[in-house]
């Protein structure tokens, strides 16, 4: 009968399980690989999940700090078909808090509006790095999972992306910021350049020597007067 464990030690395998597939990928991932990194037997990950494609689920939600993680019957059995989509989802719809690209993109111009891109740069930064685990857990798994991926970029990652470009085409009619061009071109540069300060530089050759305060006063420097200083 499924029942409750350590919470200490599901956060380890949990924990272990994401680095596993974030490394070999879902399908060079091992069982032994968890079980080693979590510092446990082998025989021990089956009490907590059922085989590979739990502890996948229970990666993906670990990263998006998932509160029902630990409320889970365990052994957490594997997602059936489209699951694993729902509950990406949901962990999504909690996770995703923008607020002030939100409001900057339904409200008036501020007095300082390069200060108010900062501010979006700065809150975009701040999650691509909080979350940066389950980015990297899905691109890395995209090939196993096409409809966790598909999901995660065509109703999330493409969702952001217009968002922050409604946000830019508002402030360039109103005369705010300068015309870079199409919007939505300047809102998919804008959060790949983010998503490698703060997600992929940890996968760069070099990466290790930028420090997290460097990688986003840099981003900062270079995004906002690149938004908001007016062209020659």
């Amino acid at each position: 009968m499924p029942r409750k464990r350590p919470h200490d030690r599901l956060d380890r395998i949990a924990d272990a399980a994401t680095q596993v597939f974030i490394q070999h990928g879902f399908a060079g991932a091992r069982i032994s690989q968890v079980a080693s990194l979590a510092k446990v037997g082998p025989g021990t990950i089956y009490l907590y999940a059922s085989g590979k494609e739990a502890l996948f689920d229970l990666a993906i939600r670990r990263s998006l700090e998932d509160p029902t993680v630990w409320s889970l019957a365990l052994p957490h059995p594997a997602p059936a078909p489209g699951a694993l989509a729902d509950a990406l989802w949901r962990c999504l719809q909690n996770a995703a808090h923008f607020p002030q690209l939100w409001l900057a993109a339904d409200s008036p111009p501020p007095d300082n509006v390069p200060k108010e891109v900062e501010g979006i740069v700065r809150e975009l930064y701040a999650w691509l790095r909080r979350y940066r685990r389950a980015v990297q857990l899905v691109e890395r798994c995209a090939g196993d999972w096409p409809d966790v991926a598909q999901f995660f970029y065509r109703r999330f990652w493409r969702g952001g992306a217009r968002r922050l470009a409604e946000y830019l085409r508002r402030r360039v009619a109103e005369g705010r910021l300068p015309d870079r061009g199409d919007p939505l071109a300047s809102a998919h540069f804008m959060i790949e350049s983010l998503t490698w300060m703060a997600v992929h530089r940890e996968w760069a050759p070099d990466g290790a020597e930028i420090h997290d305060a460097q990688a986003e006063a840099a981003a900062i420097a270079l995004m906002v007067p690149a938004l908001s200083a007016p062209g020659p």
